[in-house]
């Protein structure tokens, strides 16, 4: 059995962009999020995709997209659409082909999330100038404004206010045990 596979960014904005890890164009079937298929991008201008991690235990994975060696009309582009990236849906796949390199399935999606930050760069390079757009996605709310989650513990509450005493006798509350506060 041969195995072989190379994988897919889809960013929903207006109008889809559809890049893939390979080279030339790539024609996918219909799936339930391309109802019409997709024709994808490659010529290796997808960087890299990291590795993906799957949300577990309220722990939001962060990841960045690079994609270089764009012109300066896709620079230009990009900087004129940074709001419309901003919260895009954004889905990650995976594409088998078979022995003679033909796609053999539908996608396998594997990461979802939003898309964040966009950052674009232009540096001299030995060939001219290299341009790099690079694009944060969060896979769930990993917004540095969210408060860290509270526990009802004395230690805790000891942390945020050392002479409080409101929690000290959480720890003997148990299912189906009532105790009194206050003055008995």
């Amino acid at each position: 059995m041969i195995y072989r596979h190379s994988y897919v960014f889809r960013l929903a904005v207006d109008p889809v962009l559809y890049l893939w890890t390979g080279h030339g164009a790539l024609k996918t079937p219909a799936d339930t999020i391309d109802p019409s298929g997709a024709t994808w991008t490659g010529g290796a201008h997808l960087l890299s995709i990291p590795a993906l991690k799957v949300l577990l235990n309220g722990a939001a994975d962060r990841i960045e997209i690079k994609v270089s060696g764009i012109d300066a009309e896709t620079l230009r582009l990009a900087q004129e659409d940074r709001a419309e990236v901003q919260n895009a849906a954004v889905r990650i796949g995976r594409v088998e082909f078979d022995a003679d390199w033909q796609v053999s399935g539908q996608i396998a999606w594997e990461w979802r999330g939003e898309a964040d930050v966009m950052t674009v760069t232009s540096q001299r390079s030995d060939d001219g100038r290299e341009r790099t757009i690079s694009l944060s996605i969060r896979s769930g709310d990993t917004r540095r404004s969210n408060p860290m989650p509270a526990f009802f513990t004395a230690a805790d509450q000891k942390r945020r206010s050392p002479t409080d005493d409101i929690f000290s006798h959480v720890a003997a509350i148990n299912a189906g045990v009532t105790r009194r506060f206050g003055p008995t």
